[in-house]
């Protein structure tokens, strides 16, 4: 977990990185904790629409009941998240992602950016965002957490 534990002490910057651990989600979600930051543990072995993606970001997150199911409404939920509480950071683990990614590649590639641009939003903020993608996937240009 060196490469996590890089990210949340802000040894490592925050971003999108393919993490390619076999830690189970919930030693990731415990040490998450430990330091303070908000864990969002995402199941995506069977996401395999932009739809389905949606409804399971808003389920990991908590999105309010009004979210509006939209690329635009995922992106203002994520620059948000104030119904968490406060934290020291929010680490999404997105396990499986390949599965969007090959089956809807446009539909990947704009959660990508959507996810993206939240890790820079956060990033100008005290309370940084970062994701880690895990599992098999069209990797070729995606930064490695190590």
């Amino acid at each position: 977990m060196s490469g996590l534990a890089a990210v949340l002490a802000g040894r490592r910057p925050p971003g999108v990185y393919l993490w390619r651990s076999n830690t189970p989600a919930s030693e990731v979600a415990h040490a998450v904790q430990h330091a303070r930051w908000h864990p969002l543990i995402l199941d995506g072995r069977t996401v395999t629409s932009e739809e389905q993606l949606l409804d399971a970001v808003a389920a990991t997150c908590g999105f309010p009941s009004g979210f509006g199911r939209s690329r635009d409404a995922l992106a203002d939920c994520l620059t948000d998240l104030s119904w968490l509480g406060p934290a020291h950071g929010f680490l999404l683990l997105y396990d499986g992602w390949g599965m969007l990614a090959h089956t809807e590649p446009e539909a990947w590639i704009a959660a990508r950016r959507v996810f993206e641009d939240t890790c820079t939003h956060w990033a100008a903020t005290r309370t940084p965002f970062a994701v880690l993608l895990r599992g098999p996937g069209p990797d070729d240009d995606l930064t490695e957490l190590t």
